[in-house]
Order: C-alpha cells, then sequence, then structure tokens
C-alpha cells in the first residue's frame, strides 16, 4: 500500500522550506516530505552568492509601488521577528549595515528621487530622510563622494538596511521542522523530481531514479523550474517563463552598507547598486540583468527551454521600450573584453567614483538566474512572487509558487499564505494565538 504524505514540498529555499516549518510549528499535520534535488537546502537562488542578500523593501527599491512595498514589507518583517525568536537564536541569519540608501546623481534624478521619497517611500518608512548635502552624505559612505566633479548634483534617501543569509534561513527552518518527532517529517536531499501526476488521493510525484511518493496537498517552490511542474498539471498555460541571469563584479571593500540607484516603476530588475559583502571583505556591484538559456547558473538545460520557447518572450523583449533598454545594456556589459570597462563606466563610477578600473573584477562566484513569469494575455511581467492557481479551486491542492526578487524576503509571508490554503484544504487546525505570538497578527489571506 502507497505512503501517503498530508504534504509534499518540493524544493528547499527559503518558501519551501518556510512552508514546511509553519506546517509543523503551527498547524496539526501529522506527515510532511521535503524533497530536494541539491544535497543541502538553500542552495541555489536562496544562497546568499546569489542574491544580494537584501532584507527588501528596504526602501531603495523605486520600481515599487506602495502597495507593494507595504506589502512585502509586512511580510519581510517576519524575518527579524523569528531571527530574534527561539527559533532562529543560534543561526547567523540577519545582520544590520552601518548604512543603507538609494542614490540619484544629477538633477533629472534628484527631481525624480524627491517624488518617489514624498509618494513612495516616506508612506512606508516613516524615519527614511533625504538628504542633499554632501558632507552630510560624506558621513555615511564617503566613497560616493570622493572624487566625484564638485558640479555634480547627487542626493539620497537615507534607510535603514538589513543583509539577510537566506540559504542559513532556509536551513533553519529545515532544522525546526524536523524538531517535531511526534510527526512524520521526512527530508530527502539529491532526490530531483522529474513527473507530477494527479491521482485519485492526490499527487503522485515520480522521482529520477524511478521511485515515487505521494501527497495529499503538493507545494512546488522549485525556482525557475515550477511553471514547468505546474504546467504538468495544467496550471499556469496563460504564463511563460523569462530566465534572466544576474552577474556581479566585486572591488575591494570601499562601501559600508548598501547603495542602491534608482530604478524605473513596474520594471522587474534591479538597478545597479553597490553592497559591503556578509563578511565585509569586498564591494559587490550588480546585478546585471541579461536574458538566459539556463533556468540554473552554469546549468545548460535545453529541453526546458525549448518547451519554454514561446513569441512572446521576444515581443515582450523588443515592444516594451524600458525592457528592452535594460536588456541591450546588460548584454553590453556581459561582452567579453568591453563590457567590463562600460560596466566600470557607467555603472560602478555612478556609485563610487574614484574607483579604478583594475580594482574591477568580475565574480563568477556571485550571481545566478531568477525567472520572471509573462502572462501570455496581456504581456504583463509579474513584480516579485506569485502562486498558481492564481484562484484557489476546490480540489485543486496544490501551490506553485514562482518567487523571484524579492521572493525569499517574503518566504514566511508565501509560506503563510500556503498554509492558510492547506489547513482550508486538508481540514486542519492553525495554532493563531502562538503565531501571533511571534509574528504578531497579519491580514486575512
Amino acid at each position: 500500500m502507497r505512503d501517503v504524505y498530508d504534504v509534499a514540498i518540493v524544493g528547499m529555499g527559503a518558501v519551501g522550506t518556510a512552508t514546511g516549518f509553519l506546517l509543523t510549528e503551527f498547524t496539526n499535520v501529522q506527515s510532511v516530505l521535503f524533497l530536494e534535488k541539491e544535497s543541502s537546502a538553500g542552495q541555489i537562488a536562496s544562497d546568499r552568492r546569489t542574491n544580494s542578500q537584501t532584507r527588501h523593501p528596504f526602501g531603495g527599491e523605486l520600481n515599487y509601488t506602495p502597495d507593494v512595498m507595504k506589502a512585502i514589507k509586512r511580510y519581510s518583517d517576519m524575518i527579524p521577528s523569528y531571527a530574534n525568536s527561539k527559533y532562529g537564536r543560534g543561526y547567523d541569519i540577519l545582520r544590520h549595515t552601518k548604512s543603507g540608501m538609494v542614490l540619484a546623481v544629477g538633477k533629472s534624478e534628484k527631481d525624480y528621487l524627491r517624488k518617489k521619497f514624498h509618494d513612495t517611500v516616506k508612506p512606508v518608512f516613516p524615519n527614511a530622510e533625504l538628504m542633499e548635502d554632501k558632507e552630510e552624505i560624506a558621513k555615511l559612505e564617503p566613497y560616493i563622494v570622493r572624487g566625484r566633479k564638485p558640479d555634480e548634483e547627487i542626493g539620497i534617501i537615507k534607510l535603514q538596511a538589513d543583509i539577510v543569509d537566506f540559504g542559513e534561513l532556509a536551513r533553519s527552518f529545515e532544522e525546526n521542522a524536523l524538531q517535531h518527532q511526534d510527526k512524520k517529517i521526512h527530508v530527502k536531499f539529491n532526490t530531483k523530481v522529474k513527473r507530477i501526476q494527479e491521482v485519485s488521493e492526490g499527487y503522485d510525484l515520480r522521482i529520477r531514479n524511478g521511485g515515487s511518493f505521494s501527497a495529499r496537498y503538493l507545494v512546488v517552490s522549485a525556482g525557475s523550474y515550477t511553471l514547468s511542474f505546474a504546467k504538468q498539471l495544467g496550471l499556469g498555460g496563460d504564463f511563460v517563463a523569462f530566465p534572466v541571469a544576474g552577474k556581479f563584479y566585486t572591488s575591494p571593500s570601499v562601501i559600508n552598507g548598501k547603495v542602491y540607484t534608482f530604478q524605473e516603476e513596474g520594471v522587474p530588475f534591479a538597478a545597479t547598486h553597490a553592497d559591503r559583502e556578509w563578511d565585509g571583505a569586498v564591494t559587490r556591484y550588480g546585478p546585471t540583468a541579461t536574458p538566459t538559456l539556463m533556468f540554473e547558473k552554469n546549468r545548460p538545460d535545453i529541453r526546458e527551454f525549448i518547451d519554454n520557447l514561446d513569441p512572446v518572450l521576444l515581443h515582450t523583449v523588443v515592444s516594451k521600450k524600458a525592457i528592452r533598454n535594460i536588456m541591450i545594456k546588460n548584454i553590453a556589459y556581459s561582452l567579453p573584453g568591453g563590457g567590463r570597462h562600460l560596466f566600470w563606466k557607467y555603472e560602478a563610477r555612478k556609485i563610487v567614483p574614484s574607483i579604478p578600473y583594475s580594482d574591477l573584477k568580475p565574480a563568477p562566484e556571485f550571481g545566478g538566474v531568477r525567472t520572471v513569469g509573462i502572462n501570455k494575455r496581456t504581456r504583463e511581467l509579474k513584480l516579485g512572487e506569485f502562486t498558481l492557481p492564481e484562484v484557489p479551486k476546490d480540489g485543486v491542492n496544490i501551490c506553485a509558487n514562482m518567487a523571484p526578487s524579492p521572493g525569499a524576503s517574503g518566504s514566511l509571508g508565501i509560506a503563510y499564505k500556503n498554509v492558510a490554503k492547506i489547513t482550508k484544504a486538508l481540514g486542519l487546525e492553525f495554532d493563531d494565538e502562538k503565531f501571533t505570538k511571534v509574528f504578531g497578527r497579519l491580514p486575512v489571506v
């Protein structure tokens, strides 16, 4: 007789492990199965080498609308609540930086910065400050002022920024889930799911070595592969995956915290920013954002690429001016030889004017791939995370989470929404009082 779990979770990044943690700790679920193709949790998109380690939104992402910023902030605030609780103590999850800011260079950018400060940032971050005095700015980040032309105008929005090791966060979620020895909690590493099928008791998951598992409810948080799995179950037919590679450069350590540059509203790619690395050894610049054939860094997947081909991909890049310009610019930054010089001239020196060209080094050890969802009917690029099915349906016991940046920042919030659906579908109880003591009261989902 087949062993059926209450819930199976495919993918053990921050979102998948957070879902398992909330299920095991705050509901009466009896059995949970984690499946991960890597050798431990948090090794792909959640690994701190593949992302900027930013707890979004810290206020520097000017492409967010106020409503998006508020929603992300409420869920990202769950991370310090967790890190400072009994569950997070003993893990090196969260660190505060000495400074955080978004930088504007030149009059037009400063005008834009002032508007966004009053319309978008200040309502969500009441402690944010608008600063235009170079001497005061230099006290926070000397190198963004040093070497700048005297007549070049700059301004910043001063903010508090945190850095997060999302891989460590994922591993802590996993270890806390495994504390429940009264429940059947199993973790299977080096286990790649090849096929998912709907069966009478739920879902059947076929793995690479020929084995299989079954579950009454399925959570797929498999990064760039989530949409592919969802389509196996008849979900997500209106979407196509747009994989974008993010690459970084480094220099000797010159930045104390995080310096973001401004972004256009509605564009789902981060503008270049400079970040103090976790250990303070270097300053990291990036990410570039270029289309890629790969769904994971350094892992070409021709079959997945061919299956995902759709005219909407080319149409989106060509028809949307802002997206097209960003793609062209970042492709130029990736060119052998001249790309590094262009990035130094137009991006790195915008933040650190005095940086010598010889100090800026390609950093292949950093960076990764994020997949943006594109609605094929509307040509809309989904900003941040979304879950399939978009409208929950009775009998469709699946949450398929696509969670590119800033997905990891909202991992606990995404997990909370997953668990709300799971408890309703399986008739489980959620310990709201216990949860509220740790995270406070969240919006009804």
